[in-house]
């Protein structure tokens, strides 16, 4: 910050309290977190919101509310992520809030704005329905502003209003605040739908939550047809595979919006597509591909590269979309859906590659240690030992991977590759642990090294090819002879 906070020099307090802030115990952030919400609106306090973003995601303390909250709860599940590769379908950029509220505060009912002002600070954090009947008012008058606000750029010359000179012409703006009008006509359908959808992300569509969707739809379908696509993205953005809702799409009845369905689902299917396609940009933006030691270092610009358990998991949900994603889409025999889908998996063939793979040797061999030199075994890492571990589980995960992206021989290799080399590094530790015997405190470090790479070995061949290393550690180590 440039100067004193208060007038008195106190500029440089908050920074300083950002960082202890992510250190402090829950029940404390969340304290400080409450008492910041009432001078929230100082810029000083909105630069530490901003820092404290990430654990007030983790946490997710019931925040106090704000009529800016209780504006954006229609719309809130198709916010982009602050971070990682899943993003939501049909995603409204967080840039849009701050220009949708001004819109809302200087072109919509004053009056009615002020009195669910005071509602909103009189209702107890967490009281969901005292602020979805605040929402009930506030959402249709909001949406109403904003459509009048930004209903396009002709529209505002001619009626000489200056909200739209306050976008700059920002014609990609323009286009979410009219999709943030249209979630905030529909406000109440989507809030009910998603408590039916609970919890997020939602693993697998079942009756229920079929029955749940195709109800909203027609109620939404009775205010007006073009709002169903919009309900339809909430829906999408509340499932683990939001390919998912394709597959039943063609199946529900959408009464009024009966005739719109072919478009809906055409229109879904594509924005599934370019979905996948921006998840697999983050990835490659992520990965920081051959190289990177154990694929925990930073990448390119000093992003953090994706760790190998989370390529897989990563790779896992996106491979699924694509399967169920190409599978929904063979109705529209669109041959560019194809090439695209293609494309998807390629980037993601190579970030399991580069990420997991490529990065095996010193991901998992460097967590044995060598012999010393000296003759005294090096001391256990325990982080490195855990941190191989989950590279061998990931590398291990890749085997359900392997058919769909065409890496049976890059993942043949490296597991082979993998044995052996563990198999060498133990063998050179159990012609070292002799050596060792002699002290307890080496001998107990030496055997746990020794048992550490069994581990390894165990996870990445499997428990019957480790049995020759276990024997063999067992005979030196003299655990045969206790018994």
């Amino acid at each position: 910050m440039n100067g004193p906070a208060d007038g008195r020099g106190g500029g440089d307090r908050l920074p300083g309290l950002e960082s202890r802030l992510f250190d402090i115990p829950e029940d404390k952030f969340i304290e400080v977190v409450r008492l910041l919400e009432r001078v929230r609106d100082h810029p000083d306090v909105r630069q530490t919101f901003a820092a404290l973003r990430p654990r007030l995601v983790q946490v997710r303390p019931n925040r106090r509310p704000t009529l800016k909250r209780v504006l954006c709860m229609p719309f809130e599940d198709v916010l982009e992520s602050f971070n990682g590769v899943d993003v939501p379908v049909g995603r409204i950029e967080r840039r849009v809030i701050d220009p949708v509220w001004r819109l809302v505060t200087e072109c919509g009912d004053r009056a009615l704005i002020d009195q669910l002002d005071r509602q909103v600070q009189e209702t107890a954090p967490g009281n969901l329905n005292a602020l979805r009947n605040i929402g009930r008012r506030l959402w249709p008058m909001a949406a109403q502003a904003i459509r009048g606000a930004a209903g396009g750029a002709g529209e505002q010359e001619a009626g000489g209003q200056p909200q739209w000179r306050a976008l700059q012409g920002d014609e990609e703006m323009r286009r979410q605040l009219l999709d943030v009008a249209a979630f905030l006509e529909i406000g109440l359908t989507i809030e009910s739908l998603k408590d039916a959808l609970a919890p997020r992300p939602l693993a697998a569509l079942d009756d229920l939550h079929v029955d749940a969707i195709e109800q909203a739809a027609q109620a939404v379908a009775r205010q007006s047809a073009g709002l169903v696509y919009y309900l339809l993205l909430v829906a999408a953005s509340h499932m683990a595979n939001p390919a998912d809702l394709l597959t039943v799409l063609n199946d529900l009845d959408f009464g009024k919006a009966r005739r719109e369905q072919p478009v809906i689902f055409a229109q879904l299917s594509g924005l599934v597509v370019t979905n996948l396609e921006e998840r697999s940009a983050r990835l490659e933006s992520k990965d920081c591909g051959k190289g990177c030691g154990t694929g925990h270092s930073a990448g390119p610009g000093g992003a953090a590269a994706i760790a190998p358990e989370e390529a897989i998991a990563i790779a896992e949900r996106l491979v699924a979309s694509i399967d169920t994603t190409s599978a929904a889409m063979d109705v529209l025999a669109d041959p560019a859906y194809r090439e695209r889908l293609g494309a998807v998996k390629v980037a993601v063939r190579t970030m399991v590659a580069g990420t997991v793979l490529d990065t095996a040797p010193a991901g998992i061999l460097t967590a044995v240690p060598a012999p010393a030199g000296n003759g005294r075994p090096a001391p256990v890492d325990e982080d490195a030992q855990a941190a191989a571990e989950d590279h061998a589980r990931a590398l291990r995960r890749c085997e359900g991977l392997a058919g769909a992206l065409g890496l049976h021989e890059p993942l043949k290799d490296a597991m082979a590759s993998m044995e052996k080399g563990l198999m060498a590094r133990a063998q050179a530790l159990l012609v070292d642990y002799p050596k060792a015997a002699g002290d307890p405190d080496d001998a107990e470090t030496a055997e746990m090294n020794l048992f550490y790479a069994l581990r390894l070995l165990e996870l990445v061949a499997g428990p019957a090819k480790a049995d020759r290393l276990r024997t063999a550690i067992m005979a030196a180590t003299g655990e045969f002879a206790e018994e």
